[in-house]
């Protein structure tokens, strides 16, 4: 569900870490359902931005449709073994979002997750976000980066010295390449959208009735 990331991780992770990302990895879409339904059962929205709510929801929908684009374009450049239930990659992408950051689709994630929670309205949720990111960023990041650094070596160590894992480059890494793109594999956010918007939707008929 990432992009090209290595074996050896930048902090050195623990094998046991790694290890866990392996067995994590095929649940992946898993953990953030999990997360969702918990989310579902703690959730009390209020007014979160105070006087500031217009601009609040303004910028917590910008937030939402920013991680939805990222996770897009890198989708597309990175083609269908994102959605893959195991580790794999048939090349190693560079361009496109990845010329900036290693990870773009858990980083377009991380800032959808944060838009949700201000849609939301409840800070209460930060916490199975947080949950869930720590275990993407802790454990699927660094297997996913012990497997590219074994399948593509120096050429991925070059990539990974160069490009930062979640914090994006100011600017794109100038030993990028430009990958061929495949808007048939971005479409699947189109779907996330969906998700998404039914989700707020059902939670919102589920507290009006409770109310």
């Amino acid at each position: 569900m990432t992009s090209p990331s290595s074996t050896v991780p930048d902090s050195a992770a623990a094998p046991a870490a790694v290890r866990a990302g392996q067995r994590v990895f095929p649940w992946r879409i898993l953990v953030g359902v999990a997360a969702l339904v918990v989310g579902a059962c703690v959730i009390r929205p209020r007014n979160l931005f105070g006087e500031f709510q217009t601009i609040g929801v303004a910028a917590s929908l910008a937030f939402v449709a920013l991680g939805l684009s990222l996770r897009a374009w890198a989708a597309a450049c990175a083609g269908g073994h994102t959605r893959s239930a195991q580790i794999e990659a048939p090349q190693l992408v560079t361009g496109g979002p990845y010329a900036f950051v290693r990870n773009p689709i858990y980083l377009g994630s991380f800032v959808l997750g944060l838009g949700m929670v201000g849609i939301l309205g409840d800070p209460w949720l930060l916490l199975p976000h947080a949950l869930v990111f720590s275990v993407f960023f802790g454990m699927i990041i660094p297997a996913e980066e012990q497997f590219l650094a074994e399948q593509f070596g120096e050429e991925y160590a070059r990539f990974r010295r160069a490009v930062p894992r979640l914090i994006p480059r100011l600017r794109a890494w100038p030993g990028s390449k430009h990958p061929r793109l495949s808007w048939r594999e971005a479409r699947g956010e189109a779907f996330i959208a969906l998700a998404l918007v039914a989700i707020y939707g059902a939670l919102r008929a589920l507290l009006h009735l409770q109310n």
